[in-house]
């Protein structure tokens, strides 16, 4: 039993330690009409992407990678999406409307300066101005994919890791006392 205990406490503290849901707010009220903005998503002083509020996207330098289109709320992002470099305006063709989920959209990016992670990009939505702002972006710190989530929240397999962790110290502690 303290095997056991010891064990799922170590894969407790081994996966809160390597694998996290990171999110760095923006809140970039003022993205340009036209043109773009030069954007460090995760803070280490390299810019990762360059971004519009007329929806262009675009990645000249860097490893930075985005998808298209926008993603929803609950898709995976991983190996399997259809990553790319370049540039490109995400309302050619007036589809950004189906992809907003309250008031927000969602793109997803990889390989930002930070390492080879997948993540996404949330924007706030103006639909009369038809235009976006940057709110925040989101990405998973241990390279596996992440599920697009209206809020940052853990990943089912971390929740059920921090049960076992905290069911085997709960054991360990019984044992103790009885």
């Amino acid at each position: 039993m303290k095997t056991l205990a010891a064990l799922s406490a170590a894969c407790l503290c081994a996966g809160a330690a390597h694998a996290v849901v990171v999110t760095v707010n923006h809140n970039v009220t003022l993205l340009p009409p036209s043109g773009y903005l030069e954007v460090d998503l995760d803070l280490d002083g390299q810019v990762d992407i360059n971004i519009a509020s007329n929806f262009y996207v675009s990645v000249w330098s860097g490893n930075t990678q985005f998808t298209t289109p926008y993603a929803l709320v609950g898709e995976v992002l991983g190996p399997d999406n259809e990553w790319r470099q370049g540039n490109t305006w995400m309302d050619l063709h007036g589809y950004v409307p189906n992809f907003v989920q309250d008031g927000l959209l969602h793109l997803g990016v990889r390989r930002t300066s930070v390492g080879d992670f997948y993540g996404y990009m949330t924007f706030n939505y103006d639909a009369q101005a038809r235009s976006v702002s940057l709110n925040a972006f989101t990405y998973e710190n241990s390279g596996l994919p992440i599920v697009v989530s209206a809020s940052a929240v853990p990943e089912p397999a971390a929740a059920l890791l921090l049960g076992a962790g905290l069911a085997a110290l709960v054991g360990m502690r019984r044992r103790r006392v009885d």
